[in-house]
């Protein structure tokens, strides 16, 4: 292969607030010859597409400041979740042309596992499935799909059986919706509640079958969930006034799943909570869980694709992108996932490869 062009976004320094392209991050070019690159016993990868999420605030940090996200560092290329084809490999489980999702950099190619390690590195081979794009596997098939369905299957889907009333916050965002619709598909019984920031979102959430979807802007979230309730389960995505809501209007021995927090990604106050006294008082179980962290989440990750293919080939679960195209775009899709921007997973389509169905 000849010296290409490899692009890349470095990490440039910590946000105090809201994350600013060309400040916090940029996007840089340098040549590569791919057949020098050294691999140490790794793979050199092309990257195909890779995901852009709000947690990855989290990881725009100081090093010092323990968290449940590994940092980014300084002066290096960011890295998320993606998809990439292997080029060259010194690692008999990878052949030229395997695709592969994982964490890899934000650069058009990269070594796996490299110089940066930490605990969320992995490399897994895929298979390219008729009609789907191979960048559905950072969205449904990936980050996206995975963390709800670890979350549900896991904690909630004996709650579900005799539960009455789910109430999703932030539940037009990726995983909102990704979980509406499994939901819908092996809970049908359930009433769904959801909130998010924009008319356009609310009426997407009703398209997806959402009994009651509302502007959490512009209405009483609690007087919304004391009319419609009380909250059996609890998917909270964004912490805040809307889990202060949820509270107060949540049934005896119900389930509170935590799977985000961004109300306070940048203002702390608008992040805090103030009624945890109801934990206590209705006997609430609060069920904080990660992508792929512990064991229970290792086995949903491996039970995903039995569960899930067929919901998705049965058309019950749609894949919806908001694609940003080529890698020199990558900082509008980081910006975009933070001010509410993108409608649909944010998905940076690196190459044309990715896109294809």
């Amino acid at each position: 292969m000849p010296v290409v062009t490899n692009g890349r976004v470095i990490y440039l320094g910590h946000p105090e607030g809201i994350y600013q392209p060309g400040v916090h991050t940029k996007y840089v070019e340098e040549q590569l010859d791919t057949d020098a690159v050294p691999l140490n016993g790794g793979i050199l990868v092309k990257l195909l597409a890779i995901s852009s999420d709000p947690y990855m605030r989290h990881r725009m940090r100081d090093p010092t400041i323990k968290m449940f996200a590994p940092p980014v560092t300084v002066g290096e290329p960011i890295d998320n979740f993606s998809v990439a084809k292997v080029v060259r490999s010194e690692d008999s489980a990878y052949s030229p042309g395997d695709y592969v999702i994982g964490y890899f950099s934000f650069e058009h190619y990269s070594v796996h596992p490299g110089h940066i390690k930490h605990e969320f590195k992995h490399c897994v081979k895929v298979p390219k499935i008729p009609g789907l794009p191979l960048s559905a596997f950072v969205g449904i098939l990936g980050l996206t799909g995975r963390t709800a369905f670890t979350g549900w299957h896991l904690y909630a889907k004996k709650k579900a059986e005799t539960s009455k009333t789910l109430f999703v916050s932030g539940g037009a965002g990726a995983v909102g919706t990704w979980l509406i619709e499994y939901v819908k598909a092996i809970h049908p019984h359930l009433k769904i509640i959801a909130s998010a920031g924009t008319k356009p979102k609310v009426d997407l959430l009703k398209s997806l079958g959402t009994d009651v979807a509302f502007n959490y802007k512009e209405e009483n979230a609690e007087k919304i969930l004391a009319e419609h309730g009380p909250i059996d389960i609890y998917w909270d995505n964004v912490s805040g006034a809307q889990t202060d809501a949820a509270l107060v209007n949540m049934s005896m021995f119900g389930l509170i799943l935590a799977c985000g927090a961004i109300a306070g990604l940048n203002k702390e106050d608008e992040g805090i909570v103030r009624h945890f006294e109801k934990i206590f008082e209705r006997y609430l179980t609060v069920q904080g869980f990660l992508f792929r962290t512990g064991p229970d989440a290792e086995r949903a990750f491996n039970e995903f694709d039995q569960e899930v293919f067929p919901l998705l080939q049965a058309g019950k679960i749609q894949n919806r992108e908001h694609r940003f195209i080529g890698l020199q775009n990558s900082e509008k899709a980081l910006l975009a996932v933070h001010t509410g921007e993108n409608f649909g997973k944010a998905v940076i389509i690196v190459d044309e490869e990715g896109g294809e169905a």
